[in-house]
């Protein structure tokens, strides 16, 4: 009962049309709360606010790592979430374009997650323990010739590669064939069909969109090894006057989640392969 009704106010019936209002408004309400967090907007623990500080964290769409369309928004999101919630906070977490990430995390308005290093970020930003490691490499199509990752050899071939993308030294090649594309699963599409020879990408995003098409996945195989490794990070501006405070809770919540194998645990479930 509220503070200022009586109890006979509280047991008069609405009338008709007031009850159509009311059921109109927690209609909305209802549709309005599953689309966010359809979007990934919200993680899903943000149940906590209230009683916990909350931290902002920015993340781009990138399954198997991360994606609203992922069980609990993926497994990297996931690590991270459940990271900060044994040091005491709640992650608020929004999914954004890469370019949008960046500006919102070198202002340190957000945290950053599934960010790789280079030395104009390390300028800006501060990094947690390392989570999973991204190999890159190419993918062949199945039956082809041994291919090798000389760089004599890569100059015969079409490589297909995703436009705006980091490309390892061996791939900077003035002489190399590069084709571009917008992702790389249509470079994966175009390999099936013989427009090119080779895609070059992420081991196991490549794999999950192969899984996804079973006619695709049956005509392609990852080439191994790779030619890099890349470790992925969250990252901490220096602009935010809480960023150590902040990455000291990650890594001990981080450390915690090691020590008793849940860090090992959540990865393998997903087929990452998790770090020592």
């Amino acid at each position: 009962m509220l503070p200022n009704q009586t109890r006979s106010t509280a047991l008069t019936p609405c009338p008709p049309y007031r009850q159509r209002l009311l059921l109109a408004a927690a209609l909305v309400a209802a549709a309005w709360g599953t689309a966010a967090l359809a979007q990934g907007s919200v993680a899903p623990a943000n149940s906590q606010v209230g009683s916990q500080p909350a931290v902002r964290v920015c993340v781009g769409d990138f399954p198997p790592y991360n994606s609203p369309r992922l069980p609990r928004m993926g497994p990297i999101f996931d690590l991270a979430q459940q990271a900060f919630q044994r040091a005491g906070y709640t992650m608020q977490a929004e999914f954004m374009p890469w370019a949008r990430i960046l500006k919102e995390g070198e202002e340190g308005r957000c945290l950053i997650l599934g960010i790789w290093r280079n030395a104009a970020r390390d300028q800006i930003f501060d990094y947690s323990s390392p989570l999973v490691e991204q190999e890159l490499g190419f993918f062949v199509k199945r039956g082809s010739q041994k291919m090798t990752h000389n760089a004599e050899t890569l100059r015969r071939l079409r490589i297909g590669v995703e436009r705006g993308s980091y490309l390892p030294e061996l791939l900077r090649d003035p002489g190399l064939q590069l084709d571009l594309a917008s992702a790389l699963n249509s470079n994966l599409r175009k390999l099936a069909k013989d427009r090119i020879d080779l895609a070059f990408g992420a081991k196991d995003a490549g794999l999950y969109m192969l899984a996804k098409e079973p006619e695709l996945r049956a005509r392609i195989d990852w080439l191994a090894p790779g030619l890099e490794s890349k470790p992925t990070y969250l990252a901490f501006s220096r602009r935010d006057p809480q960023a150590e405070a902040l990455r000291s809770a990650f890594e001990q919540g981080l450390a915690a989640m090691k020590a008793d194998g849940s860090y090992r645990r959540l990865l393998k479930a997903a087929g990452l392969s998790p770090l020592p």
